[in-house]
């Protein structure tokens, strides 16, 4: 099995009062462990316009990432592809994967929050036009030399990025989908899934089926697709002290993505609000949490039930201070990741 490590955000948090300028050197510090780790990748994510600092140019910090280091993959998930120029996109993506000598993974999302569309001037109603064209435009910008394109919301003549990227034929692609539209998308198009943390068996399995029906549909080949599975991780020396900890970083977590905007189900029902009792079950089923015994045991479950082979652990909470992660980072690269190589 592959392992990824992520969500790296650079977000600040009251109960973690550090600089921006000093998270990201903790990033970079928690990117390089990794890597000696065992880890195969690192994965970055999106946001903008938030009081926490949530980082905006993921691209960025992946080409410091690929500076500081040399054979961890490094990966988006995910760029909100309708708030950019493609061309911009794939210039930018094609020179990180060079600086990194072909180790870029490029996940893109449509996105969700209203203020981000209304802070870039796009109208939100635009976000699948714009993904589908977008993706088009990227992968003919990195494999053909002058091209133009013309389409519905993007129109340009004889366009020639360079450099092109160092992978062949390109940069492995993944899209992030929750929504049933988003995930037959993808599956139309032929991408692999990045497929969300918060969701049960119950739903991945369905999240997969969705896909799989959509690729056959268009022609594709469903068992070509290595989706990766991001869940939250927390392994700590014994039970008691991770599932604790656990419900301090991780919990939080999920209410603040709630009150983004994110909708959340637990056992069958939508949560309805911060005080919605049903919070109290969230983990099930959904979180790997407890001593690394557990966490093998776990990650077994999403191996034999659903076919994954390939896990993204999000471990880098905004709330956990630099030493904890790097703990947490250390103890699942020597624990658990050796009973899956």
């Amino acid at each position: 099995m592959k392992f990824g490590i992520g969500l790296f955000s650079l977000q600040t948090h009251p109960e973690n009062p550090v600089s921006h300028a000093e998270i990201c050197k903790n990033t970079l510090e928690q990117v390089k462990l990794a890597e000696q780790s065992n880890f195969y990748s690192a994965w970055i994510s999106e946001h903008h316009f938030l009081e926490d600092g949530y980082c905006p140019s993921p691209l960025i910090l992946a080409s410091a990432m690929a500076a500081v280091t040399t054979s961890i993959r490094i990966g988006t998930a995910g760029i909100i592809l309708p708030l950019y120029n493609p061309i911009r996109v794939a210039e930018d993506s094609a020179l990180v994967d060079n600086i990194s000598n072909g180790r870029l993974d490029l996940g893109v999302v449509l996105g969700y929050r209203k203020e981000e569309f209304e802070g870039f001037g796009i109208p939100i109603k635009q976000r699948p036009s714009r993904m589908e064209e977008g993706i088009e435009i990227v992968i003919r910008a990195w494999t053909e030399g002058g091209f133009s394109f013309e389409g519905k919301r993007y129109r340009f003549r004889n366009v020639n990025v360079t450099p092109k990227p160092v992978q062949k034929p390109h940069p492995p692609v993944y899209i992030g989908a929750f929504e049933e539209p988003a995930i037959r998308r993808a599956g139309r198009l032929g991408y692999p899934l990045l497929i969300g943390p918060g969701r049960t068996i119950d739903m991945i399995k369905e999240t997969i089926r969705i896909y799989n029906e959509s690729a056959k549909k268009a022609g594709n080949d469903p068992d070509k697709a290595e989706h990766i599975l991001l869940r939250e991780v927390y392994v700590g020396e014994n039970k008691k002290k991770a599932r604790e900890e656990a419900e301090r970083y991780i919990i939080n977590m999920y209410r603040y993505y709630f009150s983004l905007g994110v909708k959340m189900f637990v056992r069958g029902r939508q949560l309805t609000g911060l005080d919605d009792p049903m919070f109290e079950y969230l983990p099930e089923d959904r979180f790997v949490i407890g001593d690394p015994e557990e966490c093998v045991r776990e990650i077994q479950r999403y191996r034999d039930e659903l076919g994954i082979g390939y896990i993204t652990c999000r471990m880098v909470f905004p709330q956990a201070t630099h030493k904890v992660i790097s703990e947490c980072i250390k103890l699942f690269g020597k624990e658990v990741i050796p009973h899956f190589m």
